[in-house]
């Protein structure tokens, strides 16, 4: 009797193994850009090519989905991930310009896709990654609340109970955009219906002072919607990040380096922040100022694509982790399996000899 219950036993590890060793490191989902200036140039631009290039940076095989139409130019920035293209008529469109007063940047939307993603548009294969990472640019992107775990359907919450919690991280300044005459990007003044709705124990918020600091009283302040996360993190350029933990909210001041160009620093931060932490590092935050540092010293002509390149040059910079890795808990888990494997091999010939 034995012998079937232990190879029942090593099937099912063996398969939670392998289903856990398969999955991407991370999965992106948002639209990519593209980025228009007023001297005729244009270039790639978007959360996920961002969070594309640190995934790159960082040696980790990412799931990315987007919805783009036959107008954009990818290049090389999503080479060696697994990218799942949702057909739409139009690519999102972004026009820079720049007051000449203080070089301040003013967006206009020239196009928008036709489509929402969901999450149904992610595939299986990548829906078991430890890390979910959300990247919209207008809210019109994305329905940010189907991607929480809670509102998924209970088949999919109990399969996830079998390996470590998917934390879902939301870059979301994209939530808190609206479209004034001309179709020029402003600010919302409080909170949107779409981010509070994405909110709970699993999803850590990311935005910067430009969309946190002007909320009013109540709910919709930052306190009020970190006690609702699990993390939220503010970016605030040179003066460093504020990390809130329910009520209790900590400065991290960042890595001194000339600023050349802020544009995706934002983005970097963030992806950098969730895969550090999902790899158990003991700062992640540290980690995740380190690559911004990396990515406002490089110049907007050669991003996204460069911040892949200076992450890899600088990984001597990067700070130690003393945490443990899930990589090495796969390995350990793994290690179990084979075991189980030997040991079910073994009762198998066992039990044959006993027969004869």
């Amino acid at each position: 009797m034995r012998a079937p219950l232990f190879a029942a036993a090593a099937v099912a590890l063996l398969a939670h193994c392998w289903l856990q060793w398969s999955a991407p490191a991370i999965t992106i989902i948002g639209n990519v850009t593209v980025d228009t200036f007023s001297d005729g140039s244009s270039a790639l631009g978007g959360a996920v090519s961002y969070a594309a290039a640190v995934a790159s940076g960082f040696g980790q095989r990412a799931c990315i989905v987007s919805a783009h139409g036959p107008d954009a130019q990818l290049g090389g920035v999503f080479e060696g991930h697994d990218l799942v293209v949702v057909p739409s008529n139009r690519t999102l469109v972004f026009e820079h310009s720049y007051t000449f007063w203080g070089n301040h940047r003013r967006l206009r939307v020239a196009a928008q896709p036709d489509v929402t993603l969901t999450w149904d548009h992610v595939p299986a294969r990548c829906r078991r990654a430890r890390v979910l990472l959300l990247g919209p640019l207008m809210p019109e992107d994305m329905h940010p609340a189907s991607f929480v775990p809670s509102s998924r359907p209970w088949w999919e919450r109990a399969l996830g109970l079998l390996g470590p919690r998917q934390q879902v991280g939301l870059m979301a300044q994209g939530l808190q955009r609206q479209l004034e005459a001309g179709a020029r990007v402003a600010a919302l003044p409080t909170p949107s219906h779409q981010l509070e709705a994405a909110l709970g124990p699993s999803t850590l918020l990311f935005l910067s002072d430009v969309e946190a600091d002007g909320w009013g009283n109540g709910n919709g302040t930052v306190a009020g919607l970190a006690a609702r996360t699990s993390r939220f993190l503010v970016t605030r350029g040179g003066e460093g990040a504020d990390e809130w933990t329910g009520p209790a909210v900590q400065r991290h001041p960042v890595f001194d380096v000339p600023v050349v160009d802020t544009n995706g620093a934002g983005d970097v931060f963030a992806t950098s922040y969730m895969l550090a932490a999902a790899a158990g590092h003991s700062d992640p935050v540290k980690v995740a100022h380190w690559a911004g540092a990396m990515a406002v010293s490089q110049p907007q002509a050669c991003k996204p694509a460069c911040v892949t390149d200076a992450l890899r040059d600088g990984w001597q910079l990067q700070p130690p982790s003393r945490g443990a890795s899930w990589l090495a808990v796969q390995e350990r888990l793994l290690g179990h399996a084979k075991l189980l494997a030997q040991l079910v091999g073994w009762g198998r010939a066992g039990s044959s000899s006993r027969a004869a």
